[in-house]
């Protein structure tokens, strides 16, 4: 997959509301407002990423995006399985804003090192962690990275079915009439579809995946 902490997310809720995943160097209170303006309430960001850790703009992202009027901010967790659950989300409990009260997406990478028989497993040692934590948790994925990681597209458990899934298929396509095709992990329905791989810019910051939510 790709380095979280360097895309932008574009996604619509349920309610047909929008989002973003801006690049936060191009993120001014001005772009955010210019996102309010174009009927986005939500954005969200990198907050733990395995190469990079613990994220210490993400408090200063989400205050400014509050300042903005951004109603709802969600934060990304990007890993492999070389950290112990409880380092992955203790510290991102410790950088999370005292008044955040968003969905935290877990996205895995693609080069994970145990036996792939231990890796859900694994997995639901993170989900289980974060949520001791008081943490709000879906998955973020796409069907190769998940094929790679666990070694079968239809590998789940009864933890993971439970939590919310984002799906990853860049064919232009703005709905889920694709997820039978594009399907893993064996979820009935998804939550939310990145659908555009190309960097935009919009509202003066760079967006890269346009995401749909129906």
């Amino acid at each position: 997959m790709f380095k979280l902490s360097l895309i932008v997310i574009f996604f619509a809720l349920a309610s047909a509301n929008l989002g973003v995943w801006p690049l936060f160097e191009s993120a001014t209170v001005a772009s955010l407002e210019c996102f309010l303006q174009n009927d986005i309430n939500l954005v969200y960001s990198t907050v733990w990423d395995q190469y990079n850790g613990a994220s210490t703009t993400f408090a200063d992202n989400h205050r400014t995006a509050k300042t903005a009027g951004i109603t709802y901010y969600d934060a990304v967790v990007a890993f492999n399985d070389t950290f112990l659950p409880e380092e992955i989300c203790g510290q991102t409990v410790h950088v999370l804003p005292s008044d955040f009260n968003g969905r935290v997406w877990l996205s895995l990478y693609s080069d994970w090192t145990r036996a792939v028989g231990q890796r859900m497993k694994y997995l639901d040692s993170v989900v289980q962690t974060c949520q001791k934590h008081g943490l709000n948790v879906g998955i973020y994925s796409d069907v190769n990275t998940w094929t790679k990681v666990f070694g079968n597209k239809m590998a789940t458990s009864g933890t993971i079915q439970a939590l919310p899934l984002f799906y990853e298929n860049f064919n232009d396509d703005d709905t889920f009439d694709d997820f039978q095709t594009a399907s893993f992990g064996n979820w009935a329905a998804p939550t939310m579809k990145g659908f555009v791989g190309n960097i935009k810019w919009f509202c003066g910051a760079a967006l890269r995946v346009k995401t749909f939510f129906e």
